[in-house]
């Protein structure tokens, strides 16, 4: 076995998958993790979810409230789950198999695969719209479909080659491009300000305040929390726990809480443009700029849109190998960027809309992962001294066994329930959803809450905590033992 020396910093391509992360191979700092998640919340879109919040009937400041408490707890609960690579070694959905069984875990690493190419179509989709708003505003007359064309490739073409080299290049990639977002950004804040108003028109509500935050979360933390630790993974095992959970958490959370803070100041000093932002964001917050801020307004974009793919694609490659498809890592994102492809151009050519399907993909798969989280942060937790059994994560036949029956008991109960208590505005998704509401409660401000997904985490973590402890596995070689044995076989051999 021979030991690399590169380090993190280093452009190489990583030529690992899902396979175990020996203590030999691990480097870094926790500060390198507030990149990665700073760069999914440098994105423009989450000016728009300002509007978004106080168009439950809330003042700004109660919005901005509001939006801040989802960032925050849906980060936190991202880093949580992100210990479980930092601990073990092993990928996100890898991992999952002590929660759900090698064979039951294929269920949640499905609704997380699905989940994460539909977070890289949309980001792909949107920055595409972006480009197409911006050219019509440059040239009226212009046919965009050229420009439409060259930004989905570009886009899909960018995130595929960073998704590719893997982990260590994405951590580095994510910096650039949050730097470069912060000062384009604050040239945009700039020339909105005179937009803004600190008035208030809305009301103290517990239900919107509550059903605000869930949103939040739902579009932040909640929408990666499934790949927090495809980025761990990589970090010594005696990296602080606090220190890792405070950088994420911190990444995450300090770019959403401004922009979304500032987006709901504008929807109180612009009527007109929160009422647009519902339906098209990108042309709503790109309606008041200059001329000469379009093109770097498009720039904005497309370093938020692609920042996000990235994130996503890389971890939906793991995911895809943690299904069982036998191919190597970087095979697994060429798969992944022509079905974005295929899907996006279909979405931005053909499709008849795109943003009430994609609110209740959104909101169903939100459920899906809150419910998913708080089993894997429960078991977690449980396995804190014992940590994970690197053989039985691996084998059909190991210590986890095929189907763990609490957390997949759990994770059903609780998905069931979460869906029961959501209600979208798609005419073919809506129908299916809140059916535990009543027609008042439906068509009222709990039927907007998505109360389903809290009470979905609630539900599974709850759960999950009552039916199942772990219990260290008989005759098996665990994670310390391995991990002994791999740095002797490397003195031996060097």
């Amino acid at each position: 076995m021979a030991v690399s020396s590169r380090k993190p910093s280093d452009w190489f391509f990583e030529h690992k998958g899902t396979e175990w992360v020996t203590d030999e191979e691990r480097r870094g700092k926790p500060r390198a993790q507030f990149w990665p998640w700073a760069g999914t919340s440098c994105n423009v879109i989450l000016v728009s979810f300002g509007p978004y919040i106080t168009s439950l009937g809330l003042d700004w400041h109660l919005a901005a409230l509001a939006a801040a408490l989802g960032a925050v707890l849906s980060f936190l609960l991202l880093a949580l789950v992100s210990l479980a690579g930092q601990q073990g070694g092993a990928a996100t959905m890898v991992a999952g198999r002590a929660a759900f069984g090698f064979h039951g875990n294929k269920i949640p690493t499905l609704i997380s695969y699905l989940a994460l190419v539909g977070w890289e179509t949309f980001s792909a989709v949107l920055a595409t719209l972006a480009a197409r708003t911006v050219m019509h505003r440059l040239r009226p007359d212009m046919d965009t479909r050229p420009v439409m064309v060259a930004t989905l490739v570009t886009v899909i073409l960018v995130s595929t080659v960073v998704g590719i080299y893997g982990c260590h290049v994405i951590l580095r990639i994510q910096k650039w491009f949050a730097l470069t977002f912060t000062g384009l950004s604050i040239v945009y804040i700039v020339l909105t300000l005179p937009r803004i108003s600190f008035a208030t028109h809305g009301q103290a509500s517990v239900g919107a305040f509550a059903g605000g935050a869930i949103l939040v979360a739902s579009l932040l933390g909640l929408s990666w929390v499934n790949c927090a630790a495809d980025y761990t993974r990589y970090l010594p095992r005696d990296t602080g726990k606090r220190a890792l959970v405070g950088w994420i958490t911190f990444g995450g959370t300090a770019p959403a809480v401004v922009l979304m803070g500032f987006g709901t100041l504008l929807a109180a000093g612009d009527p007109d443009i929160a009422a647009m932002a519902e339906t098209d964001p990108v042309s709503a917050l790109s309606a008041h700029l200059p001329t000469w801020f379009l093109v770097p307004y498009l720039i904005l974009a497309l370093v938020g849109f692609v920042s996000g793919s990235i994130i996503g694609l890389y971890s939906s490659g793991l995911a895809l190998q943690t299904l069982g498809v036998r191919v190597p890592r970087h095979y697994t994102v060429l798969i992944d960027a022509v079905l974005i492809a295929v899907v996006g151009g279909y979405v931005v050519f053909a499709a008849p809309g795109f943003y009430a399907p994609f609110q209740a993909f959104l909101t169903t798969t939100a459920v899906v992962m809150a419910a998913w989280a708080g089993i894997f942060v429960v078991d977690l937790w449980q396995r804190r001294r014992i940590g994970y059994d690197r053989m039985a994560l691996f084998s059909p036949v190991g210590g986890y066994g095929g189907v763990n029956r609490a957390g997949i008991g759990c994770l059903t109960v609780a998905v069931i329930v979460g869906l029961g208590l959501i209600t979208s505005p798609d005419p073919h998704i809506g129908p299916l959803l809140g059916y535990l509401f009543t027609p008042a409660a439906r068509s009222g401000s709990l039927g907007s809450s998505n109360l389903g997904i809290f009470v979905a985490l609630v539900i599974a973590t709850v759960g999950y905590a009552a039916l199942h402890r772990v219990r260290p596995l008989a005759q098996s070689t665990t994670t310390e033992q391995l991990e002994n044995r791999d740095t002797e076989l490397v003195r031996v051999t060097a």
